[in-house]
């Protein structure tokens, strides 16, 4: 018999329960219909339905292929949706670029300027005046960054974090309850960038095979937790260098196959391609030309709707912009 301290019956449904269950479920998605996240791709958005509370959102790339750009991307259309005077934030946990260039990178996607110019400090007087004025609405934007500081590592000697899931919770309740005098926060939109940088925690499992794992499952249960969808950030295997990726390329665990509720799959062809070279093939739309603003995204899984789609996008990797591609010029609409 089992006793009434184990909670079993938390966990069990009758049959009647089950459908009353899923009647609301429905009819939550019908009163919430427009609160999805759209990706602002209207060839992808006729087919992705809007990302949701709870769902764990993949996006697979080797080295140097625009993930943590679109990531980026992503994260802008989430605090589109924001209104003003909301309490609703976007928060990005990056283990990889400093605060500073995450910043950055915004600026860029905001104004005209060149991230490369700005990274190399290379700025003229009007620039600057652009630049610090776009820092001003960056200051009034609801993102909220978790991660480390090129400047404080400089003047304070302060090593970058390794962060573990866990230590990435607490940041997240900070943020919530404690970082605002007399409000709640609510995330809309984290974004984790990347699973392979996460440190592990000696309870997560004894290989690393099997941290990873545990790493991912705890992204999905953040994704329930915070009922906002999480962004998490793939790192694919060196045989995807000249490819699309597939779920099968993600480094170090299936359980991305397993755990996402969407997953996309980027490449960046003039990577790993000559200039000039024609992309075609069964699996892609169309046949484009590769050059730097080439960008192809296949939407790999998708739960509840149709999948296996690849997009070829027109991207300005300077200013962080990602738009439809004109197939008759090659130029994006």
């Amino acid at each position: 018999m089992v006793s009434k301290q184990d909670n079993i019956s938390e966990i069990v449904y009758r049959p009647e329960a089950a459908g009353k269950l899923a009647v609301a479920y429905v009819q939550d998605l019908h009163d919430h219909i427009n609160d999805g996240i759209k990706l602002g791709l209207p060839d992808l958005d006729k087919i992705l339905i809007p990302l949701r509370p709870g769902w764990l959102v993949t996006v697979i790339g080797y080295t140097s292929n625009l993930k943590s750009t679109f990531m980026d991307w992503i994260g802008l259309q989430a605090l589109d949706t924001i209104k003003p005077e909301s309490n609703e934030i976007v928060v990005k946990v990056s283990w990889e670029q400093s605060i500073e260039e995450d910043t950055l990178a915004w600026i860029a996607s905001k104004s005209k300027l060149s991230i490369t110019r700005l990274a190399r400090g290379l700025i003229d007087e009007p620039e600057w005046d652009v630049l610090k004025g776009t820092a001003t609405t960056r200051a009034a934007t609801p993102l909220w960054v978790m991660g480390h500081s090129q400047m404080e590592f400089k003047t304070g000697r302060r090593a970058r974090p390794r962060m573990t899931m866990r230590d990435v919770a607490r940041g997240l309740e900070y943020i919530i309850h404690d970082s605002t005098p007399d409000l709640i926060l609510s995330p809309k939109m984290i974004i984790l960038d990347y699973l392979q940088r996460m440190r592990s925690d000696p309870q997560d499992g004894d290989s690393r095979r099997e941290q990873m794992m545990e790493s991912v499952n705890l992204c999905k249960d953040m994704a329930v937790a915070y009922g906002c969808p999480v962004i998490l950030g793939v790192q694919a295997g060196r045989d995807a260098a000249d490819r699309m990726p597939t779920l099968e390329d993600a480094q170090e665990t299936s359980n991305i196959e397993q755990s996402s509720d969407v997953s996309f799959g980027c490449w960046y062809p003039i990577k790993s391609a000559k200039e000039g070279t024609m992309i075609e093939g069964s699996s892609l739309s169309g046949k484009f030309p590769v050059n730097k603003n080439l960008f192809f995204l296949r939407l790999l899984k998708q739960k509840l709707g149709q999948s296996s789609e690849t997009f070829p996008i027109y991207v300005d990797p300077e200013r962080r912009l990602f738009a439809n591609m004109s197939k008759s010029v090659g130029q994006y609409r």
